[in-house]
């Protein structure tokens, strides 16, 4: 492999497309201060991916961009390209000639190009380690380089002498490796930490499904028993239905009688209606005979005044005859024989006066007498019947004779005392009736309460199922959950135990070895050194640095 040609276009002083071809031998560089000869040497530099604009001579990346001058204006991108003769294919790579390419813009962006093709920078320098070529390589010698190198401290001499040997890819790997080591140490130390976790999740989500297990079985069963209580207790009421249905069967054959009694009863009611209002024609009639009586006593009041005045004119004529007694004999024969008839007369009156007194007494002892007794049955047919209306006050008749009032009060008490039998039995059969009545409502009320708490149970055994169903499924989702994160931790141990089994980090030459294996006979290759090595995590470290490379040496049965 071998430096062809190197092209610059805008990199500090080179504003125009320039290339520099290098023939086989030495291509030699000369001119005088400030001709840009040191801008070659960082051209070649940048391209091999200096990322320090200070080792550029400058105070920014951007810098190494045209500037422009007096007679030309600044460009906007930098572009260094340099060309590899690849014919003996040092290079991995299926050309022939190897161009690696970088590119700045004035915006900031950065880009690597590998044939024309972009690439990474890690691309490249992975392409040209173990060549001598990079950015720290010897490639590029400079006056600090050569300080170094005459350095009296062994550090700063061994860098170069590692990079000058080769073995930079592989402490560049090494560095790599332990970076990785040391996440993935991380990494087993927080999955050991989910694993912890998840196990006892595990493990309380364990007790719970058993738990749950336990209260679903339980639940079915306290179900059970309380269908068969509920199918037992349906069965009694079932019985107590058909109970009450054969008595209310027996009340509806009942129901005809009872109608007819009522009915009897209900004739018999208006058949006393009928009395009655017969017995208020009568009261009306004597109502009529009082008041025709009044009416005569009044006239005979008045008669009377009359007399009285025709006795205070007879006092008068008196009193003239005998102040004219001294008119003759006949005046006062006459006057004492008008006096006579005039007394006769007012005795007569008084007599009539007195016996329509008398008759007047008589009545309205009879009237208040009658007054009584239909007050008395009036209360007592109230009190037998209780629906009737109230019984007016009966008057009875003031000029028929005591033995007829007498037995019309005797036939209202008889018919008071049948209306007052017929109550006492309907009396009897409606209590018969409304105990039987208050006995089924008081058995509905007891099976409407027993369904309610049968309901009730019911809900709560619905809910308690519900909830359970719940838990259940959030146990599943935990469950299911832990699985999935289990799942993804052994993807993990899975994953590491692959590049465990590849090797990842040891040297090419001996995964290889270790991978043909086979082929040296069985037992001859024993295994890395790695393999055979226990430790804790803290010395691991002090051990891999004591150690270095030896740690990943291949042991072998024999020379």
């Amino acid at each position: 492999m071998r430096l062809t040609k190197l092209e610059l276009h805008g990199f500090k002083s080179f504003a125009d497309n320039t290339g520099l071809t290098f023939e086989p031998g030495v291509t030699a560089i000369v001119g005088p201060n400030g001709c840009g000869k040191s801008n070659v040497s960082d051209a070649v530099r940048w391209v091999l991916g200096e990322q320090r604009a200070r080792l550029l001579r400058g105070q920014k990346m951007e810098e190494v961009i045209f500037q422009g001058s007096t007679s030309r204006r600044p460009v906007n991108i930098a572009e260094v390209s340099l060309h590899f003769d690849n014919s003996d294919g040092e290079l991995p790579v299926a050309f022939r000639e190897v161009v690696v390419t970088r590119r700045l813009s004035r915006s900031g962006e950065s880009e690597y190009l590998l044939n024309r093709a972009p690439c990474r920078l890690r691309d490249i320098s992975d392409l040209l380690r173990g060549t001598g070529l990079g950015a720290d390589t010897g490639v590029v010698i400079e006056a600090r380089m050569i300080d170094a190198l005459l350095s009296d401290r062994p550090d700063d001499r061994r860098e170069l002498f590692e990079e000058a040997a080769g073995i930079g890819l592989y402490r560049d790997r090494r560095r790599s490796t332990e970076r990785r080591l040391e996440e993935t140490t991380g990494d087993l130390q927080r999955l050991d930490d989910l694993i912890a976790e998840v196990q006892s999740q595990v493990r309380s989500l364990s007790r719970q499904r058993k738990r749950a297990e336990r209260y679903s079985e339980l639940t079915s069963r306290r179900f059970t028993v309380e269908i068969a209580l509920a199918s037992r207790e349906m069965a009694s009421w079932r019985d107590e239905l058909a109970r009450l249905e054969a008595r209310v069967s027996e009340l509806r054959g009942m129901i005809p009688t009872t109608e007819e009694t009522v009915a009897d009863h209900e004739q018999e009611r208006d058949t006393a209606h009928d009395a009655r209002a017969a017995a208020e024609a009568q009261r009306a009639e004597l109502s009529r005979l009082v008041s025709t009586q009044r009416e005569h006593v009044q006239q005979i009041r008045a008669e009377m005044a009359v007399a009285e005045e025709r006795q205070r004119n007879t006092v008068v004529r008196r009193q003239r005859a005998e102040a004219e007694a001294t008119q003759g004999t006949q005046l006062r024969e006459q006057l004492a024989s008008d006096r006579l008839n005039a007394t006769e007369e007012r005795a007569r009156f008084e007599a009539q006066h007195g016996e329509a007194e008398q008759t007047l007494q008589t009545l309205r002892a009879q009237e208040e007498t009658s007054r009584h007794a239909v007050a008395v049955a009036r209360t007592s047919l109230e009190q037998a019947e209780r629906a009737l209306r109230e019984v007016q006050d009966q008057a009875h008749e003031a000029d028929l004779s005591r033995e007829r009032s007498q037995r019309d009060l005797d036939e209202t008490s008889e018919r008071s005392s049948v209306l007052e039998r017929e109550r006492a039995a309907l009396a009897d059969t409606a209590a018969l009736a409304r105990r039987e009545l208050e006995d089924a409502n008081v058995a509905r009320e007891q099976a409407d309460r027993e369904t309610t708490e049968l309901l009730a149970r019911a809900d709560q055994a619905r809910d308690a199922e519900k909830s359970a169903r719940d838990h259940d499924a959030s146990a599943r989702a935990a469950l299911f959950n832990a699985d999935e994160a289990h799942a993804a931790i052994q993807g993990k141990v899975h994953g590491l135990e692959g590049l465990e089994r590849e090797r990842v980090g040891m040297a090419p030459a001996a995964a290889r070895l270790l991978q043909d294996r086979a082929q040296f006979g069985e037992g001859a290759i024993v295994g890395p050194l790695s393999d055979y090595i226990a430790t804790d995590q803290e010395a691991a470290l002090l051990i891999e640095r004591f150690m270095g490379p030896t740690v990943h040496a291949v042991l072998v049965r024999d020379a």
